[in-house]
């Protein structure tokens, strides 16, 4: 028996129970309730001095139950026939004086054994709560002694959390509808232990905030995954662990993961400076200080290589600039898990998405690689393609492909000229795109340190 339901399936049940409401139901089945959102509350006997408040009391809000999409089931060891006589029974005289939805009997205790609620002391089940998801996993369970009483209102708190994404404060009581907590994600407002100050980026998976750590007492960068995004806390979580390890001037530090608010979040070192993107449209830096970019952006990219970790999004939105000119590479292989939720529209030129099996794309359409624009997963060789994407646009300060709709700019990606495109940048940059820019990912076989070693050897020789 797990110590812990939470996140398992449900065990099944095909129990007998009473035909209130329903009088053409005469069993309550696990497998009857999917697809629909399930409170299944066990309690110990009927006529009992506590259970009937608890149940008249979700019995009365049952129609908030299905607003929800929930359905409610009662489970006790007593027989049907005293559910039925309980339920007919006045409550003047202990009884529920009619219930608006079932109760099943348990006789033998089998199933309340199975959630592991039964006392075979005193052959009854304890008081135990379990809300089970429409896809039958237990989402929620608390077993109470049989002296502590159940509030309806707190199972509808509990419930509208979980279908809201987020577990609530104690005093965010259901009133109907859905509780949001991304209405807490604003300025001056306080998330976890984090107090926002301003948003500093929104893109297509996240927006980034400016916010100070409470507990550290730091300023850090927020970065919370939007509403539509399908990362699980889980998946950040996996994701930012392998990230966290580096430990490199120009790769920007990843501080946390928290999931305590009920979204993931990923707070980072705060950056006081612009996007690389940001500065190129500002300026045309000369040489000297785009070769003293390049070198530090490749020299991030080759510490992540080192240690087996591939970016998959290089771009200069991903690259900041501080005010004192040191480099910090952003979100290495953080959004290499998110999945896109629709089609691919020819008109795109924005962010999009990649399966982790390679089943789709992701990036950015014109920073990818040739074998990224046919669903391939990113590779090493994939970051050194990007790499030379952006240094072309750091050499000519435009960008390498600006024409025409998504489905353009990834044939124009397949069928790139690595020669012109390094002619066009001009030296000391063309050998490097030379060999960075081969279409084809077999060939492409420059590593990462070696592009660093001719960035160094080029300084020396300036």
């Amino acid at each position: 028996m797990p110590s812990t339901f939470v996140g398992n399936p449900a065990p099944p049940f095909d129990l007998p129970c009473t035909r209130r409401p329903d009088p053409s139901r005469n069993r309550a089945r696990l497998v009857d309730y999917k697809g629909r959102w399930l409170a299944l509350v066990f309690y110990p006997r009927d006529f009992s001095m506590v259970c009937p408040t608890e149940l008249i009391g979700l019995s009365q809000r049952v129609e908030e139950f299905r607003d929800l999409g929930c359905d409610l089931l009662g489970v006790s060891c007593d027989p049907v026939e005293l559910h039925d006589r309980w339920i007919a029974t006045p409550k003047s005289q202990g009884g529920l004086g009619g219930l608006n939805f079932p109760l099943a009997s348990d006789v033998d205790g089998e199933i309340s054994t199975a959630y592991g609620v039964f006392d075979p002391r005193r052959n009854l089940a304890l008081r135990g709560t379990f809300i089970v998801d429409p896809e039958g996993i237990i989402q929620y369970e608390v077993i109470h002694s049989l002296s502590i009483g159940r509030r309806s209102q707190e199972v509808l708190r509990v419930l509208t959390a979980l279908q809201s994404g987020g577990l609530c404060r104690e005093d965010w009581m259901t009133d109907g509808s859905n509780i949001d907590p991304y209405q807490i994600l604003q300025p001056g407002n306080i998330f976890s232990h984090y107090h926002l100050d301003s948003e500093i980026g929104a893109g297509t998976f996240a927006r980034v905030y400016l916010a100070r750590d409470l507990q550290l007492d730091r300023p850090v960068a927020l970065k919370v995954f939007n509403r539509d995004c399908p990362v699980t806390p889980s998946t950040a979580l996996a994701e930012a662990r392998s990230v966290a390890a580096l430990n490199h001037p120009n790769i920007c530090t990843i501080y946390a993961v928290d999931d305590a608010a009920g979204l993931p979040v990923i707070a980072m070192e705060y950056i006081q400076g612009r996007t690389l993107s940001s500065r190129l449209r500002m300026e045309r830096p000369p040489i000297d200080d785009l070769l003293h970019l390049a070198r530090q952006i490749a020299g991030g990219v080759a510490a992540a290589h080192d240690a087996g970790i591939i970016h998959g999004d290089l771009k200069p939105d991903n690259i900041m600039v501080a005010d004192d000119g040191l480099v910090k590479v952003l979100d290495f292989g953080l959004a290499r898990r998110v999945d896109r939720l629709g089609p691919v529209q020819t008109d795109e030129t924005s962010e999009f998405g990649i399966a982790e099996n390679g089943d789709g794309l992701f990036g950015t359409p014109r920073y990818l690689a040739p074998e990224q624009t046919l669903g391939d997963p990113a590779t090493f060789a994939s970051d050194v393609f990007s790499l030379g994407i952006v240094f072309y646009e750091m050499a000519t300060g435009i960008p390498a492909f600006t024409e025409g709709n998504v489905l353009q700019v990834m044939h124009q990606i397949r069928n790139i000229d690595a020669d012109a495109m390094a002619v066009a940048a001009g030296e000391p940059f063309t050998p490097l795109l030379r060999s960075m820019l081969v279409p084809d990912p077999t060939r492409r076989d420059v590593p990462m340190r070696r592009i660093v070693a001719e960035i160094d050897a080029v300084c020396e020789s300036v």
